[in-house]
């Protein structure tokens, strides 16, 4: 059983449905050796990544878990998204984006440590670890994602080979 930070028991009041059972799911599917923190702040900008997972065999991963449901979803591109609220149309940014904007924040800040990098030539300067991000849509699977958005620009927006996941 994965080691969630702080523990599921102690989140706080503005945990989402969909992170609650992210950090469920995760806590018990993942390895004793994997830890994983829940939104914690994160370099200069003290951005808040919804997960940051660490296996020591296969690095960070940074999720960003989002309840959207399908049909609220108006307009998608690389930067931004148009949603269908209570309160009418609100632009947020693609979470894709904002994932990748939280995962380079801590990067930066972890390659100052000089214990963390890569010695050998080729990858001098650089983690000696893997890292990635990705997107979990809690309340969307994969056959609604695909009838709201072609696959094609899928892949320009919420690309699968960056770790995304519908979770329903």
């Amino acid at each position: 059983m994965a080691e969630i930070i702080p523990t599921i028991n102690s989140f706080t009041g503005k945990v989402m449905p969909g992170e609650l059972r992210f950090a469920k799911k995760i806590e018990s599917a993942l390895s004793d050796d994997c830890l994983c923190w829940y939104d914690i702040p994160v370099g200069r900008l003290r951005r808040y990544p919804d997960f940051i997972l660490l296996h020591p065999a296969r690095g960070l991963l940074f999720l960003e878990v989002k309840d959207w449901k399908v049909e609220n979803i108006r307009q998608i591109d690389k930067s931004r998204m148009e949603l269908l609220t209570d309160t009418g149309i609100k632009t947020v940014p693609n979470p894709m984006e904002q994932v990748r904007q939280s995962s380079y924040a801590a990067i930066n800040q972890l390659e100052r440590d000089l214990q963390l990098l890569q010695s050998d030539e080729r990858y001098k300067g650089k983690l000696c670890f893997p890292y990635g991000w990705g997107v979990v849509l809690s309340n969307i699977t994969r056959k609604q994602l695909n009838s709201v958005i072609p696959v094609e620009i899928q892949e320009e927006v919420l690309p699968r080979s960056w770790s995304f996941a519908a979770m329903k």
